[in-house]
């Protein structure tokens, strides 16, 4: 049954690669702090159509991803399998996942704000776990400024957090990166202007 719960769905189903193939930036500081070595290992939560899970699989990292959508994760193996690499992918959701591995690296783009309000801790909580002894994390999400209007495309589960809200929960980890930027995103053929706050940090212990 197709899932109706997020737009990206029917989405993820063109030919076309709605958020391109090429992986994000931000991968390349998490490389720097925690070079790949045999058996490392990555998680990819909310990969989409997979694009910075390939990105990791090429690098060298034993990947897992997931994602809500059905139709991401097909061209998540697909894109997955053009490179020739392997990865571990398959449909979950955020609020209840749960899994027996630990991971160096855990990281989520644009996917924070689908966690339910009353989920949020318990996830937080979960991923400290997962995280291996000196594990990286990096997480953004998309924060509520009084000045900017949600965006047109805006899916019916995802919640704003407020500025900060992210930073908090990492207050005992070493913070190698935290910012809050503004920046414009024609994400639905409308021009429109996002604020997001991302975090990378590290488990020290």
């Amino acid at each position: 049954m197709e899932n109706d719960r997020t737009q990206y769905e029917k989405l993820y189903q063109s030919e076309d690669y709605y958020w391109g193939t090429e992986g994000a930036g931000f991968l390349d500081r998490l490389i720097a702090i925690k070079p790949p070595r045999r058996g490392m290992k990555v998680l990819d939560i909310g990969c989409g159509e997979g694009k910075d899970a390939v990105y990791m699989a090429k690098k060298g990292y034993t990947v897992t991803a997931f994602d809500l959508t059905g139709s991401g994760i097909e061209k998540t193996l697909r894109l997955a399998e053009e490179a020739r690499v392997k990865l571990n992918a398959y449909v979950d959701d955020i609020n209840t996942f749960e899994t027996d591995e630990r991971f160096d690296i855990i990281y989520s783009s644009g996917t924070l704000q689908y966690l339910f309000p009353d989920k949020i801790a318990a996830f937080f909580e979960k991923i400290k776990i997962l995280t291996n002894p000196r594990g990286l994390n990096y997480f953004n999400v998309f924060v509520r400024k009084p000045f900017l209007a949600d965006a047109p495309d805006w899916d019916k589960e995802e919640t704003l957090w407020k500025t900060g809200d992210l930073f908090a929960w990492y207050t005992d980890w070493k913070i190698h990166y935290i910012d809050e930027t503004i920046f414009e995103c024609n994400s639905s053929e409308t021009p429109h202007l996002h604020c997001m706050d991302s975090i990378l940090a590290q488990k020290m212990v």
